[in-house]
């Protein structure tokens, strides 16, 4: 009975040993705060889209796609990114629909991106600007909205990401490990 307690110890802490490794990658960058809001609906003119990450981002790698519905791109120059914020400056935008896609580099190194939408009641100055053509637009909204997107998985639903959820699983097995070993000492004869 002995053997077999220690067998099952053995390999409760190489469990732990496997899995606990991955537990500090929980702690990756997310997107915070972003002016205009997800799912909001902007009634004054909208210069500038902003984003707030929980931790630092690079200027390197970063890009802002701000499309509208019918497929017109309204970001002017590069983003711009200081420490947690990343800034893009927008032309007029179109009424409707607008998709804000982003990518950047987290401060660890790690690759993030993610898309949002938030609708525009504010009508552009007459005479309108004259949009990108057509063409062009649709074809470079759709690659950078394919580049910008985020496999199902990476999607944050409030719920335990699987890394989370190893962790648990190292020390729900730590606390079996050390519950074996203390079950396995009382039970030895005393000489």
């Amino acid at each position: 009975m002995r053997r077999y307690a220690a067998t099952l110890a053995a390999l409760l802490v190489g469990l732990v040993v496997v899995v606990a490794p991955a537990s500090p990658a929980s702690a990756h960058t997310k997107l915070s705060k972003a002016a205009p809001a997800a799912k909001a609906t902007v009634t004054k003119p909208v210069e500038t889209v902003t984003l707030t990450f929980s931790g630092l981002v690079k200027q390197a790698g970063t890009t802002v796609a701000v499309t509208g519905a019918d497929g017109t791109a309204y970001q002017v120059d590069d983003a711009r990114a200081v420490d947690r914020t990343i800034t893009q400056a927008v032309r007029p935008l179109g009424v409707g629909e607008v998709t804000v896609a982003w990518q950047t580099v987290s401060g660890d190194g790690h690759r993030i991106s993610g898309r949002y939408t938030f609708t525009n009641r504010y009508p552009p100055p007459s005479p309108a600007p004259s949009p990108t053509p057509v063409v062009a637009a649709t074809a470079t909204a759709t690659a950078q909205a394919s580049a910008l997107a985020l496999p199902a998985a990476a999607v944050d639903d409030g719920g335990i990401p699987p890394v989370g959820l190893a962790a648990i699983g190292a020390g729900v097995a730590a606390v079996l490990a050390v519950a074996v070993l203390v079950l396995v000492r009382r039970r030895r004869p005393r000489s």
